[in-house]
């Protein structure tokens, strides 16, 4: 860049309207933009950007307490499912319980009719035999 300014100067400067002018223009504003894109090639290499960017990587304090209240938010709600759950699996229990129980007790009954059809059928052939070979 100096160099161009000192030759600039060493010389007679040129018409503002011929070529010679507009070609010296074209080259100093090409210098210009080359310089400034080597610059900032270097001011990249001396100082690199992070990737991926802190801002992506790292959560402010007031993303992590909107985080920690819906974290909250949602173990509540997960916590008010179970216990809608164990509620349910508990109604269910008691009434397959209590079914069992009338089950059971229907068989008892059945069992008992069933042990006084054979108790006097017992009874009836008990009479049967000892009227035909009575006991001595």
């Amino acid at each position: 860049m100096c160099f161009s300014v000192l030759l600039l100067a060493a010389a007679e400067l040129p018409d503002p309207k011929s070529a010679e002018a507009t070609g010296w223009l074209i080259a100093c504003i090409g210098g210009l933009v080359v310089t400034a894109y080597y610059g900032l090639c270097t001011w990249e290499k001396l100082f690199p950007k992070t990737t991926p960017p802190a801002h992506e990587v790292y959560a402010t304090k007031s993303e992590m307490a909107a985080l920690e209240k819906e974290h909250e938010e949602e173990m509540k709600r997960i916590e008010h499912r179970f216990e809608q759950w164990l509620e349910q699996q508990s109604q269910q229990h008691e009434e397959s319980i209590r079914e069992l129980r009338a089950w059971r007790n229907e068989l008892g009954k059945w069992q008992m009719g069933i042990e006084n059809v054979v108790g006097k059928i017992d009874t009836k052939a008990s009479l049967a035999l000892d009227q035909k070979h009575p006991r001595k």
